[in-house]
């Protein structure tokens, strides 16, 4: 909490002297700040907190957008940069106060941001997965395959998915005060980490949330080493409570290709959880 009340203050702080400075006058009378000036303070304190992209962007990245918008805005202002109004001493004064705010506003975004960060860990455990579709993903698989390819060694994925029967049932057991969506993360967290205390330190694991698929790309793993890791899986998460099915497939046997892998495994796994035949039906129908 010091991380985020120190800044907090800090911009507090910087508004109340602002607007001090702006009743006093610097050189300027009673306006020694402009009106555009707190516009784009104001723009500089909201922009972190509502772009994701801006609170772990570089430390000058947002000052300077700030002070280009400053200098833009400052070319059609009455007492701007531009203007024969324009004084050096409250133009000095309008900068330092946009560099602060920018400066402190992302720290106080930053802070918010590592708190939610944390709350979720509790609320929800780590999970070791990464999720498939960001780009760090695809440049682990990429990697991978490109290192199969080239030395010509085996590799498989695995696609693994919770039972819907007993996931359901898993969920209905975890703590009743919490929703069904914080509830299902759990689980999934819990799965998540059984799985992920089988993995060797060359298998990458990742997870596809739209699904709920955990994805286990294995270098260096044949099918024999396939099998072996998909039963102890599976064993690891039925005895986490959320008993799973797997499906998987070979590289280059079966497909040559991330995606390819993908949909051999995908279907591999759709046919283990497919209901079984009518056996006694089909047979008595057959005898008539």
């Amino acid at each position: 909490m010091t991380r985020l009340r120190r800044p907090l203050i800090g911009l507090v702080a910087l508004f109340t002297l602002a607007i001090t400075l702006d009743r006093v006058g610097i050189g300027r009378g009673s306006d020694a700040i402009g009106t555009y000036v707190y516009v784009i303070a104001a723009v500089a304190v909201t922009g972190p907190l509502v772009v994701g992209r801006l609170r772990r962007a570089r430390p000058l990245v947002i000052p300077v957008f700030i002070l280009a918008a400053y200098t833009a805005a400052g070319t059609f202002a009455s007492a701007g940069l531009a203007s024969p109004r324009s004084d050096v001493y409250a133009a000095a004064t309008e900068i330092g106060f946009l560099v602060l705010t920018s400066l402190l506003s992302r720290r106080v975004a930053e802070s918010l941001s590592d708190i939610e960060d944390t709350l979720g860990e509790v609320a929800f455990g780590g999970s070791p997965a990464v999720d498939i579709e960001s780009p760090n993903a695809a440049g682990e698989i990429h990697a991978e395959m490109a290192r199969s390819r080239r030395h010509g060694r085996p590799m498989s994925l695995t696609v693994l998915t919770p039972l819907p029967v007993e996931f359901d049932d898993a969920v209905t057991r975890a703590t009743a005060e919490v929703e069904r969506a914080v509830r299902e993360r759990y689980v999934f967290g819990k799965f998540s980490r059984a799985v992920g205390q089988q993995l060797r330190r060359s298998d990458l694991l990742f997870e596809h949330r739209a699904s709920g698929r955990l994805f286990i790309l294995s270098p260096e793993t044949d099918e024999t080493g396939t099998d072996l890791l998909v039963r102890r899986v599976i064993d690891a998460a039925g005895r986490s409570g959320v008993p799973a099915a797997a499906g998987s497939a070979s590289f280059p046997d079966q497909a040559v290709g991330f995606e390819g892998l993908v949909a051999q495994a995908e279907q591999q796994l759709e046919a283990r959880l497919a209901p079984p035949p009518l056996r006694a039906v089909n047979s008595g129908a057959a005898g008539r």
